[in-house]
């Protein structure tokens, strides 16, 4: 329980450090890759369903504090994405690069699901759909880099001592 806390409050941590970062490279004339994009789908390929949804929760007040997004919007949306990756992780093995890859294409599938669920309740508009692959291509060129940095941190929290005298029957 004591290991599941402290890396969630690492994986929350984290997303706001990186949420506070995107949002204060707003003036850069690219798409911005969304960072927390990165972290969602560790976590999600990493850990377990519960793990998920629960962290999907905390998460969802880091970052609707530098988005426009409802939080309704954000929590439908990032549990369908889980759901999603979990689904994943279950038939395929999951390298590095799966995990870049999906973390774009996961973004993809979230702008579209945000989009939708505002079209169907506010009325329909176009979105902006060169934004959206330019998000999703600079999320997986950034995945790379943010990936063994999760990695490294998520077993240096779970690493487990084995202390062979109390394993000894003597």
């Amino acid at each position: 329980m004591k290991k599941t806390s402290v890396c969630l409050l690492l994986f929350i941590t984290l997303s706001f450090f990186l949420c506070g970062i995107q949002a204060s490279l707003y003036f850069l004339p690219f798409s911005l890759p969304y960072f927390w994009f990165v972290i969602l789908t560790y976590y999600s390929f990493k850990k377990s369903l519960q793990f998920s949804l629960v962290c999907n929760l905390f998460h969802i007040f880091i970052i609707s504090q530098f988005s426009s997004i409802g939080i309704s919007s954000l929590l439908v949306n990032m549990n369908l994405v889980s759901l999603l990756f979990l689904i994943l992780r279950d038939r395929f093995h999951i390298g590095l690069l799966q995990m870049s890859l999906s973390s774009g294409v996961g973004c993809l599938f979230f702008l579209f699901n945000s989009w939708f669920l505002s079209s169907m309740a506010n009325g329909f508009y176009w979105p902006n759909l060169w934004s959206w692959v330019g998000s999703s291509l600079m999320t997986v060129l950034v995945a790379p880099a943010i990936i063994p940095i999760l990695s490294f941190f998520d077993q240096k929290i779970h690493i487990e001592r084995i202390d062979t005298l109390e394993n000894l029957r003597i």
